[in-house]
């Protein structure tokens, strides 16, 4: 049996070795796409074995799946410094703050996406947009800047789908000459405009 500091130890080094991973897979999946590039490419790039690939991912779309949920994890810690702050416009910040780092690496954020779709993310996932979502608009109808007649669950699967048809619409048409932000800033405001407290 591992000692305390033993089994730290290897946990570090399977955190490395995640890293190597996730790190390999996403170079390749910008240079190849996320079709053409195989768990054994992927193994071969960080310099483990196929068998330790998939150890730290069984699947190919788990990948994708960790790449979307460090991004929202970013987003939720980068708001929670402004927990005082007014509950739409930190809403706002949440879905700006997904927005910039989905464009700093578009053809990164594409084919991460690609694969996300693929591996059945937006059916799989959107339990997790929930979840960063729902504590946002409670506390807005704390705040008295959302109605308190307002379904909270229904309202965070709202913003949540037109998030994610921005975000589509954004990966098949990356020529277009509106920006993800334009596009989905305008169907945030829409709901949030439905679900503000005229009072």
């Amino acid at each position: 049996m591992a000692t305390a500091t033993e089994a730290g130890a290897m946990t570090q080094r399977a955190l490395a070795t995640r890293n190597l991973l996730y790190e390999a897979a996403a170079e390749l999946f910008v240079e190849r796409g996320y079709e053409n590039t195989t768990m054994s490419d992927i193994a071969e790039r960080a310099g483990t074995s196929r068998r330790t690939a998939f150890n730290h991912f069984p699947s190919k779309g788990d990948i994708p799946m960790l790449w979307t949920r460090l991004r929202a994890d970013r987003a939720v810690e980068k708001i929670a410094e402004s927990a005082s702050a007014d509950a739409l416009e930190r809403i706002r910040s949440y879905f700006r703050l997904l927005g910039d780092m989905i464009t700093a690496e578009p053809e990164l954020s594409r084919q991460m996406l690609l694969g996300w779709t693929a591996a059945t993310g937006p059916i799989r996932y959107e339990s997790q947009l929930l979840t960063d979502l729902t504590p946002l608009l409670e506390q807005g109808r704390e705040q008295g800047c959302i109605a308190p007649t307002v379904d909270v669950a229904e309202a965070a699967r709202t913003l949540s789908d037109v998030y994610l048809g921005a975000v589509f619409r954004w990966v098949r048409d990356q020529e277009a000459s509106e920006t993800l932000q334009a596009v989905a800033g305008g169907g945030i405001e829409l709901v949030l405009s439905a679900i503000r407290s005229r009072s």
